[in-house]
C-alpha cells in the first residue's frame, strides 16, 4: 500500500514527539496525573465521497459515497508526561452508501490505531492537537455492480489530524472530552472490484464527545519534608526571643511579647455599640449617628488618644464581598468622625476584616447581629481619659 510508509512515519514520530518532550518537562512539584484510562466516546462522521476507475475497468467508473453516520469510539490511554499522553484506539461507523448515485445499503467501516495528545499548558488550558494513524477494514454495503458480484473487506487506512478539549469534573479526575478529527481516508479499492481499480480517498471530518475515566486512585501530594534540626541558639516557643534572653519560657505561639519574652498585655477594643448601618451598605443609620456623636464628644475629652478603626460582618455573603463592605463601613464611620472635628491624625489606620474573628455564632441571627460590629483599638494613650467599653459608646 502506497501510504503505509508516511502512516508508519507518522507513528514514529509521534513516539519521538514523546520522548523528546519528556526530556524538557518541567517538575513544578505538583504531582501528575499519570492513571491509564479510557475513554468511550459517541461520534458523528460527516463523509466525503469518491469516484474510481474508468470506462475500460470491470465495472467502469464507480461514485462511492458514505452517508453522514453515528459512530463510536474507545481509546485506552496513558499520561506520558505533562506534554503528551498516548492511546490505543478503535473506531466503528455504519453509513449508508450510495453507489452511483443509487442506494446500496449501509458499510462497516472500523479500525484499530495509536493516537498522540499533545497539551501545550496542560494545568491552565487543557486544549490538546491530536495526530493519529489507524489500519482497519470498509465492508461496503452492496454486494453487486450491475449483476456482477463484489468483493468484500477492503483494507482501509486511516491518518487523523485534530484538537480536543478536556473539562474535569470531580476530584477523582473524571472528564468530560470532546474531539474534532479530520481524517483521511484510503480504501483499497481493488480488494472490492478487482485489479485496475486506484485506491479511493476521501476526507471525512469526526466530531466527537464523551468521558475519560482513570483507572486507580489518583495521585497523592507529597509529604512536606521534615524540618530541618535547629542550630545556633534556639528559641523553643517561638516568640522571636532566644531561650537565653526569654523570661517566660513557653509562650504560646503567636502571642506578641517584649523584650524579655513576657506577654504584652493589651487593652480590650472598644466596640462601638449601635453603631449600625443600612442593609447592605456602608451608609449610617441615624442610631449609628447618634451613637458617634458620643464618641465624638469622649474622643474631645481624651486629646492624647490615638485609635485605629476595625469593622466586621457576618458570614452571610462571599468573604470577598464581605471583606469590601466592611472595608467601606470603617471608612465611613472615619469620615463621620474627621466630618466632626477629630483630627485625621489620631486615626492610625481602618481595616475591614469581614467575616473573620467572629465573637459569636453565625448560625442565629443573635449570634450574627454581634458579629456585625465597629471596634476601636487605642494605639497611643498619653494619659488618663475617659475612654472604655463603658462610656456610652
Amino acid at each position: 500500500m502506497q501510504f503505509k510508509q508516511p502512516l508508519t512515519a507518522c507513528v514514529a514520530g509521534a513516539l519521538g514527539l514523546a520522548f523528546s518532550a519528556g526530556a524538557f518537562a518541567q517538575d513544578n512539584g505538583t504531582p501528575q496525573d499519570k492513571r491509564f484510562y479510557v475513554a468511550p466516546m459517541v461520534s458523528y462522521g460527516f463523509f466525503n465521497n469518491d469516484t474510481i476507475g474508468n470506462s475500460s475497468d470491470s465495472f467502469g467508473r464507480v461514485h462511492v459515497s458514505n452517508h453522514d453516520s453515528v459512530g463510536a469510539s474507545l481509546a485506552v490511554g496513558k499520561p506520558i508526561n505533562s506534554w503528551l499522553n498516548l492511546e490505543l484506539y478503535g473506531f466503528y461507523f455504519n453509513p449508508d452508501q450510495n453507489v452511483n448515485g443509487a442506494s446500496a445499503g449501509s458499510a462497516d467501516l472500523y479500525g484499530f490505531g495509536l493516537d498522540a495528545l499533545f497539551f501545550p499548558a496542560r494545568d491552565t488550558l487543557p486544549v490538546y492537537g491530536i495526530l493519529g494513524a489507524a489500519w482497519g477494514k470498509q465492508n461496503p454495503g452492496y454486494g453487486s455492480i450491475n449483476g456482477n458480484n463484489v468483493g468484500d473487506n477492503a483494507d482501509a487506512q486511516f491518518l487523523d489530524a485534530g484538537v480536543g478539549y478536556m473539562y474535569t469534573l470531580n476530584d477523582y479526575g473524571l472528564k468530560v472530552r470532546a474531539e474534532y478529527r479530520y481524517r483521511y481516508t484510503t480504501v483499497s479499492s481493488s480488494d472490492v472490484l478487482g485489479a485496475g481499480y486506484e485506491n479511493a480517498r476521501y476526507n471525512d471530518n469526526i466530531v466527537s464527545l464523551g468521558l475519560q475515566i482513570p483507572l486507580g486512585a489518583p495521585p497523592q501530594a507529597p509529604k512536606p519534608a521534615p524540618a530541618p534540626a535547629p542550630t545556633g541558639p534556639q528559641d523553643s516557643d517561638g516568640d522571636g526571643v532566644i531561650d537565653a534572653n526569654d523570661q517566660c519560657p513557653g509562650t504560646p505561639r503567636g502571642t506578641e511579647v517584649d523584650a524579655r519574652g513576657c506577654p504584652i498585655e493589651k487593652k480590650a477594643p472598644i466596640v462601638l455599640k449601635g453603631v449600625t448601618f443600612e442593609f447592605d451598605s456602608s451608609k449610617l443609620t441615624s442610631q449609628a449617628e447618634n451613637r458617634l456623636n458620643n464618641v465624638v464628644d469622649a474622643l474631645n475629652a481624651s486629646q492624647d488618644v490615638d485609635f485605629r478603626i476595625d469593622g466586621y460582618t457576618d458570614s452571610i455573603g462571599t468573604k470577598k464581598y464581605n471583606k469590601g463592605l466592611s472595608q467601606r463601613r470603617v471608612d465611613s464611620v472615619k469620615s463621620y468622625l474627621t466630618n466632626h472635628g477629630i483630627s485625621s491624625s489620631r486615626i492610625t489606620g481602618t481595616e475591614g476584616h469581614g467575616e473573620s474573628n467572629p465573637v459569636a455564632t453565625n448560625k442565629t441571627a443573635a449570634g450574627r447581629a454581634q458579629n456585625r460590629r465597629v471596634e476601636l483599638h487605642v494605639t497611643n494613650q498619653g494619659g488618663d481619659n475617659s475612654m472604655s467599653n463603658n462610656s456610652g459608646m
